[in-house]
């Protein structure tokens, strides 16, 4: 299901002669203090302090059963699901919808189609990759669209979401984001996806497509990456 938002109120690409946006990739910032997924997340979910260190709460938890104090992928989908039960009226989706909405909306400059209820992903330290190397649009058919993803601890390393440097490249790095950093990439057409977490630290993170109301055309994607990375520029030209 998508939502639509209407800011008047407010494969790879592969060959280089193929369209393509200036920048495949920008990270934008934003205020935790005013968009706290962590806390709201730590109190609501979770219930623990450190959303970096869940995996410590959940080796005890199995321990206490009797059970080795080993993870795997079963126990980042079991954390996962604890966030996707969440009814539609919980304060973490209305925060999410506020932020399309004051954020990223605003930066786009048009009205925005965007998942309504984002993927929620949970990845243990020790665990395997939770999504393997892919672009979308083979799966999604949607040529209009682009990517965000927003974690909620900060990441690098193996915690990270991975990207290729170009399309087609397959040369995957991972992207290091702070929590109070979102990153927009070209998702339908740049690869992307996680290695094994081999950092010591949990990541959580959530991530949706969006474009723009009523777009059915790569052109329509392409302009609206370029809309937000020009526009970012500029902002931090202005305060840099």
């Amino acid at each position: 299901m998508s939502t639509v938002l209407d800011n008047a109120a407010t494969g790879t690409a592969g060959r280089p002669d193929e369209p393509r946006p200036v920048a495949s990739r920008v990270v934008l910032g934003y205020d935790t203090e005013r968009f706290p997924f962590a806390a709201v997340l730590r109190r609501d979910v979770f219930g623990v302090r450190s959303l970096e260190t869940l995996h410590t709460h959940v080796l005890a938890a199995r321990v206490a059963r009797g059970q080795r104090p080993v993870l795997k992928t079963r126990d980042n989908l079991a954390a996962r699901e604890l966030v996707q039960q969440l009814p539609d009226s919980a304060p973490f989706f209305r925060l999410y919808h506020e932020f399309m909405r004051l954020v990223l909306a605003p930066v786009a400059g048009r009205s925005l189609s965007y998942s309504n209820r984002p993927k929620v992903r949970v990845h243990f330290p020790g665990t395997a990759s939770v999504s393997s190397f892919h672009a979308d649009v083979p799966v999604t058919k949607r040529i209009d669209q682009i990517n965000f993803w927003l974690p909620v601890t900060s990441v690098a390393g193996g915690s990270a979401l991975h990207l290729e440097s170009d399309y087609g490249l397959a040369d995957y790095a991972p992207v290091p984001v702070r929590y109070g950093q979102a990153l927009i990439f070209d998702g339908g057409y740049l690869g992307h996806g996680s290695v094994d977490n081999t950092s010591e630290v949990t990541r959580v993170s959530f991530d949706m497509r969006f474009g723009y109301r009523g777009a059915t055309t790569r052109e329509e994607g392409i302009d609206l990456m370029n809309r937000i990375v020009r526009r970012l520029d500029r902002f931090a030209q202005r305060t840099g």
